[in-house]
């Protein structure tokens, strides 16, 4: 099994990864849930250990580094001049950062968290359990909250996709807890956003929990 590679190529903690990338732990913790840094888990009665693959942190610390090429691709998919980094790439990040409020907000349990990542206007519809649900992104603020913490919640970024001032963005998310959920349960979540005044803002969310 790959857990069973060489201690050497592989990293322990969460404080061995830092260390490995030169940044805090709170900044490799945050990029795990918003970025899609490779960090795997091992399930234990009490708590959870984490570890990460060497390799698999070079890859993504190279796919950050690597921009699409330019040929044949929009502005917007360029590099900044004099910066060595993509414009796509630098919407990229400044997307993640928006979709981290919903991750930090899922996980405290406080809707207030994800407020600011969206327009004033935004909506949501979906499916939970079979019923459909639509309304203003008000209503997901005030469950979330309901909810409560869901401290282990697993999210990856499926997709994301940027045309000039609008993106979309595929969230899948494991281990969803809380005090409406009950059991794990696991959700799957597509968000449009605008860019309004520099800043990405989702508009509308559409999701379906997963039976």
């Amino acid at each position: 099994m790959a857990e069973r590679n060489a201690p050497q190529r592989t990293l322990e903690s969460w404080k061995q990864i830092a260390a490995y990338l030169d940044r805090s732990e709170r900044t490799v913790r945050r990029w795990e849930a918003s970025e899609g840094l490779p960090v795997h888990r091992r399930r234990h009665q009490k708590q959870d250990s984490v570890f990460a693959f060497r390799h698999e942190l070079e890859a993504w610390r190279q796919r950050r580094i690597d921009g699409p090429a330019e040929d044949g691709l929009p502005p917007s998919t360029r590099e900044v001049a004099g910066s060595g980094v993509s414009s796509y790439l630098l919407e990229h990040d400044a997307i993640t950062r928006t979709m981290h409020c919903y991750i930090a907000a899922a996980r405290e349990g406080n809707g207030e968290l994800f407020r600011p990542a969206c327009h004033p206007q935004a909506t949501m519809a979906g499916y939970c359990q079979g019923v459909e649900y639509s309304g203003s992104m008000e209503h997901v603020f005030a469950w979330v909250t309901a909810n409560g913490p869901a401290p282990n919640i697993e999210p990856r970024f499926a997709r994301i996709e940027i045309v000039e001032t609008i993106a979309l963005v595929h969230l899948e998310v494991q281990k969803w807890t809380g005090r409406l959920l009950g059991a794990p349960a696991r959700a799957s979540d597509v968000f449009t956003l605008l860019r309004v005044n520099g800043e990405w803002k989702i508009t509308h969310k559409v999701f379906h929990w997963q039976d």
